[in-house]
């Protein structure tokens, strides 16, 4: 009955999403491996694995009507490893009918990605004019709380970028309408342009709202 009226979800639905949800941001799987039988231990990371590959499976979604299921993500980060055994054959079916993989050996079933991968990492991963790494990181800044102040950008890109850069970066993205600034002086904070969602892949959203 709580099922049917949207209070609970289906059992193991939220697993499928955490799987879905790292593969749409090219970050290592939830890791279950420290589980013993008298507790369930799932570790997240954060950090992207593959800029490129983040790239690919946002463009893809984003001009699909019809999206990819866990499956097909899963089938696809294992094709990005060079992984060839235990695919699931009806996701290959769709995926190479798309061009989203190709056939490598006809004779033992090898496969790689599409050509679109290849050419979004040879374009070393920006997006318009900025680096994906660092739209990564502002993203980053946001999940963590709803406004954030220029020193927790500028402590965010500690030893990748200067104070100055950083700056530039923010005036820059503020002026393109991903975030906005409130306040004055010191107490300037930044948010989200209200058009992005706070609990969604902030990333794929400015990627899509740039491209």
């Amino acid at each position: 009955m709580l099922q049917k009226t949207g209070l609970i979800e289906r059992s193991g639905q939220g697993v499928d999403k955490m799987f879905y949800l790292c593969l749409m941001e090219s970050k290592p799987l939830p890791d279950y491996s420290h589980t013993d039988s008298t507790q369930v231990d799932l570790r997240l990371k954060a950090k992207i694995i593959d800029d490129a590959f983040y790239l690919f499976i946002n463009k893809i979604q984003n001009h699909r009507t019809d999206k990819l299921n866990v499956f097909d993500l899963l089938t696809l980060d294992k094709i990005r490893q060079g992984i060839s055994t235990d695919l699931y054959e009806s996701s290959i079916e769709k995926l190479y009918h798309n061009g989203l993989i190709k056939s490598q050996s006809s004779a033992d079933k090898k496969y790689v990605l599409g050509d679109l991968y290849y050419e979004i990492a040879q374009q070393h991963a920006y997006i318009k004019a900025y680096r994906a790494t660092d739209l990564q990181l502002v993203a980053a800044c946001f999940e963590k709380g709803e406004e954030v102040s220029m020193k927790d950008f500028v402590k965010a890109f500690e030893k990748i970028l200067t104070r100055e850069q950083v700056k530039t970066l923010i005036y820059k993205l503020v002026g393109e309408k991903l975030i906005e600034k409130r306040g004055g002086g010191r107490s300037i904070k930044y948010s989200l342009n209200q058009i992005i969602h706070l609990k969604s892949n902030i990333l794929g959203q400015f990627i899509a709202l740039l491209l």
